[in-house]
């Protein structure tokens, strides 16, 4: 049995993608038989990750709007390295995997010389990382030009290692209706500016969306809860879900698996992210904001080759411009044919299982 450490954090105001698919990875590691810890500090994530029973290593944080999250604080990075290094010389950490932008070549290299292998998942090639295994599984990750470190750094690129969780593996090809229904509106795990109100809002204005069903994702991180509640009290065609149990506690909101709300919706807006990908999986054609820096390259690479429809950054969309995007798609059923088929091409569910395995027999 091997021991495992993962490094990355989940909360309201950086969301849960990395957490999310971090959980992926850890249950196949547990499945393979091996045994793994969180190191995290946010509170959603923690909560997260014991929800999933893996024992979690608590590290410090100081709130980030004091403070600016540390980002690139080499001083916090020591200290945040030391501690971990502490961890993985008492209990003999074989393999660490770190999640997180928050990382400087200097980190990497305190942190390597107490494990047999170093792994680091990234989205956005910040510098020349030293890790032993390098894992891309976005789109955009044979484009950003990784070259290997060494001749034995491995890299893990592009969509066959995405890592998309166990719900979203083996699913049907989808029978894309020429009728909408259902619209599906995420923004992931968080919501720190409160788009998806502000999204209901704009399209129950029109006669148009008014006899659509708008199934809403309600996430950990939420602080809106009660706006959405309210809403979904004054207008019977909004349903609200969530895919976590402490969440769903509200009689207001049904609890459901992520795959279950896609594939049940015909339409979906959402965030840009790792969502996208579970999108794809489930062959549910979406239209797409940017909410991050890190989603900008992933969103516009995947609405140039069709794999969804980018409607532009969360902070200039326009009501008509929503709107008519929403009108259009739903009146053009070839193109939601096409971003079905397209999709579920993309993601086969098996990305996790190839990196585990890659992990594996590169120890």
């Amino acid at each position: 049995m091997l021991k495992i450490c993962i490094r990355v954090d989940g909360g309201k105001n950086i969301g849960m993608g990395h957490m999310m698919r971090c959980l992926s990875l850890a249950q196949e590691f547990r499945r393979n038989g091996h045994r793994v810890w969180f190191f995290t500090k946010l509170d959603e994530g923690i909560e997260t990750a014991r929800h999933e029973n893996f024992d979690v290593i608590c590290l410090p944080f100081v709130d980030h709007k004091t403070e600016g999250f540390f980002y690139g604080n080499p001083t916090y990075l020591a200290e945040e390295a030391e501690a971990i290094v502490a961890v993985l010389t008492k209990c003999q950490i074989d393999i660490l995997v770190i999640d997180t932008y928050n990382v400087t070549s200097e980190y990497f290299q305190v942190l390597k010389p107490h494990v047999k292998k170093l792994v680091y998942i990234d989205d956005i090639k910040q510098f020349p990382y030293v890790a032993d295994i390098i894992v891309n599984g976005n789109i955009t990750g044979e484009y950003l030009g990784y070259e290997q470190n060494n001749t034995q750094q491995v890299l893990l690129l592009g969509p066959a290692y995405n890592m998309i969780r166990d719900e979203f593996r083996n699913l049907p090809t989808r029978t894309v209706s020429e009728q909408v229904a259902e619209l599906m509106i995420t923004t992931g795990g968080a919501d720190p500016y409160n788009l998806t109100g502000r999204l209901l809002v704009c399209l129950l204005k029109h006669e148009q969306f008014q006899t659509l069903r708008f199934n809403v994702l309600i996430g950990s991180g939420f602080t809106n809860n009660g706006e959405l509640i309210n809403l979904s009290r004054n207008h019977n065609n909004i349903v609200l879900y969530a895919n976590s149990v402490v969440v769903s506690t509200s009689p207001n909101i049904t609890y459901s698996e992520v795959s279950a709300i896609m594939l049940q919706s015909d339409l979906a807006i959402s965030a840009g992210g790792s969502t996208l990908y579970e999108f794809a999986a489930c062959g549910t054609p979406v239209l797409t904001f940017i909410l991050a820096d890190n989603q900008n390259f992933i969103v516009n690479m995947m609405d140039q080759l069709g794999y969804v429809q980018s409607i532009g950054w969360y902070d200039q969309l326009e009501e008509g411009q929503v709107t008519n995007a929403v009108l259009a798609l739903i009146n053009d059923f070839e193109k939601r044919k096409e971003m079905s088929h397209k999709g579920q091409s993309l993601v086969d569910g098996k990305g996790t299982e190839r990196i585990v395995r890659s992990i594996l027999e590169n120890l």
